[in-house]
């Protein structure tokens, strides 16, 4: 049953509702009633970039210098059309309300209109913004209406940034909207749930532990090599891992393996296929540069998420489908 909170916004009734079972809403956000859900993304553990303060127009593309800062955590984005004739500025009070009532508490808000997201101006404040929300970090590329910057491009926008601590820890809630009426209004929400990776998640597997698997199935499936989202750039705790497959070819002087990346099914095919050869080249170029690995002897391809091992459907099954498998090649 759908639990409802009427609220106003300047003069015009709004309700921000929350759905136990809806897909495409995270459970602290929910949605306008009459919008349109169009993009859904999330990961157990990553960082995510956000907007804390205002920003400056120069390295706000790259989501570098003043008025950004990294969380690490749970990591949800959602993209939802606002319903028509809706300001964005009574989206974001509906939110800033709604969120409030839920315990949150305000930790910036800007608007391009007035230049209150940039310490430098800019000639067109709304593209801008939108382009900082693209970014080059963390924002996964879906299938949603167009690249974030799009949302913004011949129009304004605002942003709102709350907080909600929790024992677990903190939980940041970073609502942009967009003021662009050629393509629709709309809201991109990123909501990060703070909280440290457990060294049990990290499932580091042993050369030897390799070698038994390799020769029972002919493959083995890597979990302890992390990726930065959305990225091929391997992160320094995946040394260990790393090591452990350097080992095994230096013990086995004839092995010869091929490396293949695999991804959930968030996102367009080509995009994780692309995403996953990236991956896997980035394992075989940290192996040759920094374990002596020579490169005849190790070969990349990129699965995308064409060979699931677990439903696409949780987050369980999608952190299992993430992955390195390594294959023996005759």
């Amino acid at each position: 049953m759908m639990e409802t909170l009427r609220i106003f916004a300047a003069t015009v009734l709004l309700s921000v509702s929350t759905f136990a079972a809806h897909a495409q809403d995270h459970p602290l956000l929910g949605h306008l009633e009459g919008a349109t859900p169009e993009g859904f993304f999330e990961v157990d553990f990553d960082e995510a970039r956000l907007i804390t303060g205002p920003m400056a127009e120069a390295t706000s593309r790259d989501q570098q210098g003043a008025g950004w800062e990294t969380f690490e955590g749970k990591i949800t984005h959602v993209y939802h059309r606002l319903p028509d004739g809706l300001s964005s500025l009574a989206a974001l009070r509906s939110y800033e309300k709604a969120l409030k009532d839920k315990g949150f508490v305000t930790q910036f808000v800007c608007d391009t209109t007035s230049g209150s997201c940039f310490d430098d101006g800019g000639s067109r404040p709304g593209l801008i913004l939108g382009m900082a929300l693209d970014g080059r970090v963390d924002m996964p590329r879906l299938e949603a209406p167009d690249l974030i910057r799009n949302l913004f491009y011949n129009g304004n926008g605002r942003y709102f940034l709350g907080r909600l601590d929790h024992p677990e820890g903190a939980v940041y809630a970073s609502l942009a909207f967009s003021d662009d009426e050629s393509v629709g209004r709309h809201m991109i929400a990123r909501v990060v749930e703070t909280g440290d990776l457990q060294a049990t998640d990290l499932a580091y597997t042993e050369a030897s532990e390799l070698s038994q698997k390799l020769d029972a199935d002919g493959k083995v499936n890597i979990y302890g090599i992390l990726f930065d989202f959305d990225k091929a750039d391997i992160k320094p705790e995946s040394a260990p891992q790393l090591q452990a497959i350097a080992d095994l070819l230096s013990e086995q002087p004839k092995l010869k393996l091929m490396v293949s990346g695999h991804t959930d099914n968030q996102g367009s095919a080509d995009y994780n296929r692309n995403l996953s050869e990236r991956r896997a080249s980035a394992v075989i170029t940290v192996l040759q540069g920094s374990y002596g690995i020579a490169g005849n002897r190790l070969a990349a391809r990129g699965m995308g998420f064409s060979e699931p091992v677990a439903s696409n459907d949780d987050d369980a099954g999608r952190a299992l489908n993430r992955r390195v498998e390594l294959s023996r090649m005759d």
